[in-house]
């Protein structure tokens, strides 16, 4: 993602962007390719007074977004976190499920020994919740539109464009043909 576009955005590391600037437009992602993944995973803690129990699943999630964002071939393209009172979110977008599913199960890799010890150190007696959800988004069954923000989201993942023409409206976005909005006043 170059040029004047992005010229606003400050890069420290690489290509982590830590200070964004707005793009003060109609902006949508257009993805290069027919299919990627959402992946929503996270933690909540049930029983707070355990720390024992949930500090390392919450040391966990960090660690293996790094090693993913590291290693760009696992197939993780871009990640965010969320974070709550009793509860952590990460939203992260795939290149396939495949990917998701050969990283996950690697014996090379973080996740496989955060789960081995999450299943021993917690399995189901509640102290700490853990889940996931994944969804396979094929072109033409999304859309998204960003005004005045830097890029979030998808606008991490497909190349942004200014949201004209087949573009301007949700259903031109999910390839649906325009809406006239002549009478809305918008």
């Amino acid at each position: 993602m170059e040029g004047a576009l992005h010229d606003n955005i400050k890069v420290q590391e690489g290509d982590r962007r830590i200070m964004a600037a707005p793009i003060n437009n109609y902006m949508t992602p257009v993805m290069p390719d027919e299919e990627f993944v959402v992946f929503l995973t996270g933690m909540r803690i049930n029983r707070w007074w355990k720390p024992w129990k949930w500090i390392r699943v919450m040391y966990d999630m960090p660690r293996m977004c790094r090693e993913l964002q590291a290693n760009p071939e696992h197939g993780m393209m871009h990640f965010r976190y969320h974070v709550g009172f009793r509860q952590m979110m990460v939203v992260q977008y795939w290149k396939s499920f495949d990917h998701i599913h050969r990283w996950a199960t690697s014996k090379t890799h973080t996740h496989l020994p955060a789960w081995r010890w999450m299943n021993k150190n917690v399995g189901l007696n509640g102290d700490v919740g853990t889940w996931h959800e994944t969804y396979v988004v094929k072109r033409g069954c999304y859309e998204a539109l960003y005004v005045n923000m830097p890029p979030h989201g998808l606008g991490n993942v497909g190349e942004l464009v200014e949201a004209r023409g087949k573009h301007r409206t949700a259903r031109g976005r999910m390839g649906q043909g325009e809406d006239d909005w002549s009478d809305l006043g918008v």
